[in-house]
C-alpha cells in the first residue's frame, strides 16, 4: 500500500483546498454569466426547462477545461507564497529537501489533473460542443414567433407594423398596423393601445386591445372601434432545426475519428484541432515549473509585482497558443510549431525552476549579470 509522508499531506492540502476554492468559485463567475446572457431569451420564449439545463449543463466541461489550468497555477502560486512566508519552506530546506522533493505531491497532483484534461478535451468537451450546436439550433426553432424592435416599421406577410413600446408582460404598446394583403393600394389600418402575437395552428394571431380600424380611401373612409380585434397571419413557421452529428465538424469529432481523418487527407485544420486538445494538459504540468519560480522573490522585492507578471505571462502564454493553433488550421504556419512553442515554455519554466532551486528566489538582476 502507498504511504503518504506527513509532510506530502500538509503540503497537498496547502494546494489543494485553494485550488478547489478557485476553481469552484471561477467556474461559478462563468457560468453565472453564461445564465445571465442566456436566462432573458429563454424566459421570453418559454423554453422548456429541460432544454435550458441541457444547455447550461453543455457549457460546463468547456468552461471547466479553461478555469483548471489556471486554479492549478494560481493555488501553487498561493502554498508556495505561504510556505516562504511563514519561513517553512526554510525549515525544509533545513532538513535536506529540495524544491522539486517539497513540491512533487503538488506536481503528481498536476499529472492526475493532466490526465482528466486529456479525458476532458479529447472525448467531453468535442461532444459538449456538439450538443451546444443542436442545442442552440433547437432553441432559434423555438422563436417562431416574430419579435420587432420598438420604434421602428416591420414588414410581415404583407402587412407593416410598428409600436412604441412593451409592458413587462410582453404585450406590445401604442400600436400601428397597416394590412395590404387584400390591396396594396388600399391598406387597412389598425390603432391600438395594446396588441399581442401568439402562434397559432396557421401561423400567428395578432390580438388588439383598445383601439380603431380605419379602411377605405378618400371619401370612402370608416373608421370602427374596437375593444379587442384578431388579425389570423398565416404563415409557415420554422419548427424543425438542423441537427448536426459528430462527422460534421474536426470541432464536434472524437478521438477515433479525428485521428483517422488526420491520416487520411492530412488537413491542417485536424491536425491544428488534434493539437489544440493536447495543449491543455501539457500546459498544465508546464505551469508547474512556472508557479514556484514566479511566487518565490527576494525579501526586499516589492510585493504584488510577481503576481502581476504571472497574470501578464499566463495571459502571453494562453493568447499565443491559441493564435499558433489558427496559423496552424489556416495553413500559415507547419504543424511543429505549436510544439516548437510548448518547448519554448518548457525550457523557460524548467530553467528558471532549477535558478530558484539553486538560489532561493528569482532575481532579475542576478539573471541579467550571469547570462548577459
Amino acid at each position: 500500500m502507498l504511504r503518504i509522508s506527513t509532510l506530502s499531506k500538509y503540503v497537498l492540502k496547502s494546494w489543494a483546498l485553494p485550488f478547489f476554492g478557485i476553481l469552484t468559485l471561477v467556474t461559478a463567475i462563468f457560468m453565472l454569466q453564461k445564465v445571465l446572457f442566456w436566462l432573458p431569451d429563454l424566459i421570453e420564449n418559454d423554453v422548456p426547462l429541460d432544454l435550458s439545463l441541457q444547455l447550461f449543463a453543455s457549457l460546463l466541461p468547456s468552461i471547466l477545461l479553461m478555469v483548471v489550468p489556471v486554479s492549478y497555477f494560481f493555488a501553487l502560486y498561493r502554498a508556495v507564497k505561504a510556505f516562504q512566508g511563514s519561513s517553512e519552506l526554510d525549515a525544509m530546506y533545513a532538513g535536506g529537501l529540495s524544491l522539486f522533493q517539497v513540491f512533487l505531491p503538488i506536481l503528481l497532483a498536476g499529472v492526475a489533473l493532466s490526465i482528466g484534461l486529456l479525458a476532458l478535451t479529447m472525448h467531453i468537451v468535442p461532444a459538449s460542443k456538439l450538443q451546444i450546436h443542436n442545442t442552440v439550433e433547437q432553441l432559434s426553432s423555438l422563436h417562431s414567433v416574430p419579435s420587432f424592435v420598438p420604434q421602428r416599421f416591420s414588414d410581415i406577410e404583407g402587412i407593416t407594423f410598428y409600436f412604441e413600446g412593451k409592458n413587462d408582460d410582453g404585450a406590445y404598446t401604442k400600436v400601428l398596423i397597416a394590412d395590404a394583403r387584400e390591396d396594396e393600394n388600399k391598406p387597412i389600418i389598425y390603432f391600438a393601445q395594446k396588441a399581442t402575437i401568439n402562434q397559432s395552428d396557421i401561423g400567428l394571431l395578432v390580438q388588439l386591445f383598445d383601439g380603431n380600424q380605419l379602411g377605405g380611401q378618400k371619401n370612402n373612409l370608416n373608421l370602427t372601434n374596437f375593444k379587442e380585434y384578431q388579425i389570423q397571419v398565416p404563415i409557415v413557421l420554422e419548427t424543425e432545426y438542423r441537427k448536426l452529428n459528430a462527422e460534421s465538424n474536426f470541432l464536434y469529432m472524437s478521438l477515433a475519428k479525428l485521428y483517422d481523418v488526420m491520416q487520411e487527407n492530412h488537413a491542417t485544420a485536424a491536425i491544428a484541432e488534434w493539437q489544440r486538445r493536447l495543449i491543455p494538459p501539457i500546459s498544465l504540468l508546464i505551469l508547474f515549473f512556472l508557479a514556484i519560480p514566479l511566487s518565490l522573490q527576494g525579501k526586499r522585492t516589492q510585493k504584488g509585482g510577481s503576481f502581476i507578471l504571472a497574470l501578464v505571462l499566463l495571459a502571453v502564454m494562453t493568447q499565443s497558443q491559441l493564435i499558433i493553433a489558427k496559423k496552424i488550421a489556416f495553413g500559415a504556419f507547419p504543424w511543429w510549431s505549436t510544439w516548437v512553442l510548448e518547448g519554448f515554455y518548457a525550457v523557460v519554466a524548467y530553467f528558471l525552476f532549477m535558478q530558484v532551486n539553486q538560489y532561493g528566489s528569482l532575481s532579475l538582476k542576478r539573471l541579467k549579470k550571469k547570462y548577459f
